[in-house]
C-alpha cells in the first residue's frame, strides 16, 4: 500500500509538473509576441511624426539605421519595406529584407493587415505602413489607405525560453521531496487503520455461531474509522439483518412447500381452478393479511379480456369500483396488453361476510410471458400493507405470486392446447379449411336441409393442375406456401356462408349453398380466374403459376344423395382432367346416365368379384439384390379381368373405396397370392401393399395370420408395405397397428420413402425394415443432383440405421448402375422386369452381368 501510495505521489506531481512548464513557456512566449508588437507600433509612431515634417532621403536612411542599431541592443531584427508605389515618386531605395521573406512581405502589401509569424522560436511582426491624409501631401500618387512600405521586427525567443525553463526544473526539483513524504505519511496512517478494521470485522464473523450472534453482528459499532466508510458500515449492518431474517423464518418456508402441494396441476384443479384460488386465498391470509387478488391471462389476439377479481369477504361496491380502476390502470403499463384494451370485469367472493377493509388497499403483482404457446398474463394481491422489501415475508409475497402465476398460466395453456385440439380435429392444418371428415359431414346436411327447405345447391370439386410437378421441383416447404396461395385466393371469391374445405392433398371441395346451376357456373369461372392470376416466386427466383381444374353437380337436378352428388362432380372433375386440365365441366343429361351406369357397372362387378373371387388376379414384379443379382423378392399387385381384359385395379379403387370394400379385395387377393407361394415352392420374401382401410378394420391381422397359417407361409417372409401418403392423419392408429403387426412376426416397409411429410417421423416411431425410396428421386437422380442428395442421404440414414434400400422406377442401365454405385440394397423397374403373373426364378442374363460387374462397395448381409 505504501509504495502504491508512493507511485501514485510521484505520478501526480510528475503530471504537474510537467502541465505548469507548458503552461509557462506558452505564456512566455505570449509575452514576448506582445512586447514585439508593442515595439513596432512605437517604431512606426514616431516615423509617421517625423514624415509628417517632411524628410529627405538621407534623413529616411540614418531613421533606418538608427532603429536597427536600437533594435539589435534590445536582441531584435529590424527590416523595412518600400512599396512600389513610392519608389516611384521618390527613386528606389534598396530593401534590407531576405529573399525567403520577400512573399511575406509581399502578402503583407496585398491583404494591408498585420501579420504574425512564429517559427523555431523566432517572432517575427510585419506591419504595414498606411497613407493618412497627411501623407497624401507628399505621396501624390497614392491614396488613403495605400500602403506605403511594411515595417518588420524579429526576435528569437529560444535562449530566453531555455534560460526560463531551466530555472523552473531547478525550481521544482527542490519541492520535490516534500510530496513524496507526505504520500509516505498519509499511506503508512490509513494502512494502520485499515489493517486494523479488518482484523475487527473479521474477529465479528469467526464469533457468529447462531442467530443471536447475527444480531450483534448485524448492531455493532462501525469497523472503519472514517467517514468515507460509513455506507460501507451501514451496508455490513443490513447484511447481518436481512441474514437473521431469512434464518429464522421456518414457518413461511413450511408454508411456501404446502402452497406447491396444494398447487399441483390435476384434472380436478384445471377444471375447478377458481374454486381452488379461493380456498388458497384463506390459506395465504394466516402468513399475509390479504383483500383480494386479481387474474388477467390473454391466450389469442383478441383486444377484449376479462379481469377476474376474488374476494376473501364480500366487500362495499365502493371498495370494487376502486380496485377495478387500479386494476386497469396498472394493466395498461403492462406490454402483454395493447394500448386500449378492453377490460371486463368479473367478480368471485371466497365467503358472504362482509369484508372490512380498514384504508387504501395496496396491489402488488407478476407478470408471465410465453411465446409458446403464445400466452401471457398477470396475477396481482391486493393486502392493507406489504411487508418490508427486505423482511422475509416479502419472499412469500413474491413466491405466492410466481407460483400463482405460474399455474394459472399452465392452467391456459392447457385450456388453450385443448382448444386447439378441438379446432384441429375439423380443420386442415395447412389452409385452415374444414377437412375432408368434416366437409362430408356438412355435405350430408347440407341435403338434408336442402329437401327440407326444397332448394337446390351446387358441389364444387377442384383440383390444383401440376401440383405434383411443383412439389417435386422446388421442394415440401415450398408446395405448402403455394397450397395455401391457392388456398386464399378460392376464399376471396367465395360468398359468405359458401362451405370450402380441403379433401386432400391437392384437392378441395366447395359447397354453395342456395345456388342454381348459372350461379354455380359463374362461382367456377371466378375460381379459374383467381388462380390463373396467381403468381409466386419459387425460392431462386423463378415465377410458378397456377391453374386448376373443378367439377361440379348440382343437387337435387344430378344426385339426391351425398354419395351419388360426390362422384358426379368427381367424375366430372376427371373428365376436365383428361381433356386438357384448367377449365370447368358440368354434366348433360347423357353424361348423368353415363356417370351412374359406369359407377353401377363397376359396383357389380366389385360385388361379382368378391362373390366369386374369378375377377381378381395377383400379378408378381421382381425386386432385385443388387449384390449378386438374384431375384430375391416379389411385390403383390392386384389386377381385374374384364370382359377378358387385364386392367389394373386403379380403375376400380375409388368405387370400392366408396362401397368400403377395398380391404375385403385385398384379402381375396392375399388368399390367392399365398396359395400360388405353397403351390409354386417359392422361397423369397412377398411385398403387400395395405390399404389404409386395412388399419381400422380390427379383423385384418387375425384374418392374415389365419392364411398364413392356412399355406403354411412364415410370418417374417410376409413385408406389409404402407404409402406414407395415405397414412399422414392416421398416425396414432397406423403406430398401434404396425406395432400389432411386429408382434406377430410380420415385417413392414415404407413405400415412397419422400414423398410425403412423415417419412423421418415413420423411422422414429416405427420398426421399419425396408424403405423403398420414391421412384421419381430415383428415376430423376442421374440428371438432378438435388435428387441424388436426398437419395444418397436416405441410403447413409438407412445403412446406419440397419434398415435396407429399394429403388423404384429402375427404366435405364445408367439408373442401375448409379443405384449399384450408391450401395442400394435392393433394386425394381420395367427395366428389370414387368409385373408377371407367376413368380419369376431368374433375371436375364445380360442384366444379371450388368449388376455383378466391378463391385463399387463391400459385401453386404442380405439374409432374412
Amino acid at each position: 500500500m505504501l509504495t502504491g501510495a508512493l507511485i501514485t505521489a510521484l505520478a501526480i506531481f510528475s503530471i504537474t509538473m510537467f502541465a505548469a512548464s507548458q503552461i509557462f513557456i506558452e505564456s512566455l512566449s505570449t509575452q514576448s509576441e506582445k512586447n514585439a508588437t508593442t515595439l513596432s507600433q512605437l517604431s512606426f509612431d514616431n516615423m509617421y511624426q517625423i514624415m509628417s515634417k517632411g524628410w529627405s532621403r538621407e534623413q529616411l536612411l540614418d531613421f533606418r539605421q538608427d532603429l536597427k542599431r536600437t533594435y539589435k541592443e534590445q536582441n531584435l531584427e529590424f527590416s523595412m519595406y518600400r512599396a512600389d508605389i513610392v519608389n516611384q515618386q521618390f527613386g528606389f531605395l534598396a530593401s534590407d529584407v531576405n529573399d525567403d521573406m520577400r512573399p511575406l512581405f509581399q502578402e503583407v502589401l496585398l491583404s494591408k493587415e498585420k501579420k504574425v509569424i512564429e517559427k523555431n522560436n523566432h517572432i517575427r511582426i510585419l506591419k504595414p505602413l498606411q497613407a493618412r491624409d497627411t501623407c497624401l501631401k507628399c505621396h501624390t500618387l497614392a491614396q488613403k489607405g495605400d500602403v506605403l512600405g511594411i515595417m518588420g521586427i524579429e526576435q528569437n525567443v529560444g535562449d530566453v525560453m531555455r534560460s526560463a525553463r531551466n530555472e523552473f526544473l531547478l525550481l521544482m526539483l527542490i519541492l520535490t521531496p516534500i510530496p513524496v513524504v507526505l504520500a509516505l505519511w498519509v499511506g503508512k496512517r490509513f494502512s494502520r487503520s485499515l489493517v486494523k478494521s479488518v482484523d475487527e470485522l473479521d474477529n465479528q464473523i469467526v464469533s457468529i455461531q447462531q442467530i443471536d450472534d447475527l444480531k450483534k453482528f448485524a448492531h455493532g459499532r462501525s469497523v472503519f474509522d472514517y467517514e468515507e466508510f460509513d455506507q460501507l458500515n451501514r451496508s455490513l449492518n443490513q447484511l447481518g439483518d436481512k441474514i437473521k431474517h431469512i434464518a429464522i423464518d421456518r414457518d413461511i418456508l413450511d408454508f411456501e412447500i404446502q402452497l406447491l402441494d396444494k398447487l399441483v396441476l390435476s384434472s380436478e384443479l384445471i377444471k375447478d381452478w377458481k374454486q381452488h384460488i379461493c380456498l388458497l386465498m384463506n390459506e395465504i391470509n394466516h402468513i399475509l393479511p390479504l383483500y383480494t387478488m386479481f387474474v388477467v391471462f390473454r391466450t389469442d389476439d383478441a383486444e377484449q379480456y376479462v379481469i377476474e377479481v376474488f374476494w376473501l369477504g364480500h366487500p362495499s361496491q365502493e371498495a370494487q369500483e376502486e380496485l377495478e380502476v387500479h386494476a386497469k390502470e396498472l394493466l395498461d403499463r403492462v406490454s402483454i396488453f395493447e394500448k386500449g384494451s378492453v377490460f371486463n370485469v368479473h367478480h368471485t367472493y371466497a365467503s358472504h361476510e362482509p369484508l372490512d377493509i380498514k384504508s387504501a388497499i395496496q396491489t402488488q403483482s407478476k407478470s408471465l410471458i410465453l411465446d409458446t404457446p403464445k400466452i401471457g398474463g398477470v396475477v396481482g394481491l391486493g393486502v392493507e400493507t406489504f411487508p418490508p422489501k427486505e423482511s422475509s415475508r416479502s419472499v412469500v409475497v413474491e413466491s405466492i405470486l410466481t407460483t400463482l402465476v405460474n399455474v394459472i398460466g399452465s392452467i391456459k395453456a392447457i385450456n388453450k392446447f385443448t382448444k386447439e385440439l378441438e379446432y384441429y380435429a375439423t380443420r386442415d392444418p395447412l389452409t385452415h379449411l374444414f377437412n375432408q371428415r368434416v366437409f362430408h359431414e356438412l355435405l350430408a346436411y347440407e341435403v338434408t336441409r336442402a329437401h327440407a327447405h326444397r332448394y337446390s345447391f351446387g358441389l364444387l370439386m377442384i383440383d390444383f393442375d401440376n401440383f405434383k410437378l411443383i412439389n417435386d421441383q422446388y421442394g415440401h416447404a415450398f408446395g405448402d406456401e403455394v397450397l395455401q396461395a391457392f388456398a386464399n385466393a378460392i376464399q376471396q371469391v367465395l360468398r359468405e356462408g359458401d362451405i370450402f374445405a380441403r379433401y386432400g392433398g391437392d384437392e378441395f371441395c366447395v359447397i354453395l349453398p342456395e345456388s342454381q346451376m348459372d350461379d354455380v357456373k359463374s362461382m367456377s369461372y371466378k375460381i379459374l380466374n383467381a388462380t390463373s392470376d396467381l403468381k409466386m416466386i419459387e425460392p431462386k427466383g423463378s415465377v410458378v403459376t397456377m391453374t386448376c381444374s373443378v367439377g361440379v353437380s348440382l343437387y337435387p337436378d344430378h344426385a339426391k344423395d351425398k354419395e351419388d352428388l360426390f362422384m358426379v362432380a368427381d367424375n366430372m372433375l376427371y373428365r376436365v382432367k383428361d381433356n386438357g386440365k384448367n377449365s370447368l365441366s358440368y354434366p348433360e343429361e347423357e353424361d348423368l346416365v353415363e356417370v351412374y351406369k359406369e359407377s353401377n357397372d363397376q359396383s357389380l362387378f366389385i360385388m361379382h368379384s368378391l362373390e366369386t373371387g374369378e375377377p381378381i388376379e395377383p400379378h408378381y414384379q421382381p425386386i432385385i439384390c443388387m449384390e449378386t443379382g438374384e431375384i430375391a423378392v416379389h411385390e403383390l399387385l392386384m389386377r381385374l379381368r374384364q370382359n377378358g381384359e387385364l386392367i389394373s385395379a386403379s380403375r376400380f379403387i375409388e368405387t370400392a373405396e366408396h362401397m368400403g370394400l377395398v380391404n375385403q379385395m385385398d384379402l381375396v387377393l392375399i388368399d390367392k397370392a399365398l396359395a400360388q407361394v405353397q403351390i409354386s415352392d417359392y422361397r423369397g420374401l412377398v411385398f403387400i401393399n395395405l390399404s389404409p382401410k386395412a388399419i381400422v378394420a380390427s379383423e385384418f391381422i387375425a384374418k392374415i395370420k389365419g392364411l398364413t397359417e392356412k399355406y403354411e407361409v412364415h410370418h417374417e417372409r410376409i413385408v406389409f408395405e404402407i404409402t406414407e401418403r395415405e397414412t399422414v392423419h392416421n398416425i396414432a392408429l397406423l403406430e398401434k397397428f404396425v406395432r400389432e403387426l411386429r408382434s406377430e412376426g410380420f415385417r413392414f416397409a415404407i413405400d415412397d420413402f419422400g414423398s410425403g411429410f412423415s417419412s423421418f417421423q415413420y423411422l422414429k416411431r416405427f420398426p421399419v425394415d425396408f424403405i423403398k425410396i420414391e421412384g421419381e428421386f430415383i428415376n430423376n437422380m442421374s440428371k438432378n443432383k438435388i435428387d441424388l442428395a436426398f437419395v444418397e442421404s436416405a441410403v447413409s440414414m438407412a445403412t446406419s440405421l440397419g434398415i435396407k434400400t429399394i429403388a423404384e422406377f429402375i427404366e435405364n442401365k445408367e439408373t442401375l448402375l448409379l443405384v449399384k454405385q450408391l450401395g442400394i440394397d435392393y433394386a425394381q423397374g420395367f427395366l428389370l422386369a414387368t409385373p408377371q403373373p407367376e413368380f419369376l426364378n431368374e433375371l436375364n442374363a445380360d442384366l444379371v452381368s450388368l449388376i455383378q460387374q466391378e463391385e463399387t462397395k463391400p459385401k453386404k448381409d442380405h439374409t432374412y
